[in-house]
């Protein structure tokens, strides 16, 4: 008797993890369903995308804080390089005016 009061038992807690764990798969499926919804992807994308700008804002902000030196000559560096048509422009105008007033004092 002893022996199929252990069989009933051990048959009852069987039936309890079965119930325990289809509810526990219920649970995963209705909350993968829930994020796998559209929005709810485009909502972690964009979070996930904020969160990476972020860091790296603050990373390049860190870097900028460490090395104000570097940040100087390489802002100096890039306007000079942006600016170098208007300024070989500026130059080579300069240039050809000057040019032009020193031939008409010669000519005097």
């Amino acid at each position: 008797m002893t022996q199929k009061n252990d069989d009933i038992f051990k048959l009852r807690n069987l039936a309890i993890e079965k119930k325990e764990a289809m509810e526990n798969v219920k649970e995963d499926i209705s909350e993968t369903k829930e994020r796998l919804k559209p929005a709810n992807l485009i909502q972690e994308a964009k979070d996930k995308a904020l969160d990476r700008v972020q860091k790296t804002g603050e990373t390049a902000l860190q870097g900028v804080k460490d090395n104000p030196g570097k940040v100087a000559t390489v802002a100096a560096a890039a306007t000079l390089l942006a600016l170098r048509k208007p300024l070989t422009n500026y130059f080579t105008n300069r240039k050809a005016a000057n040019d032009g007033t020193d031939s008409l004092d010669s000519e005097e």
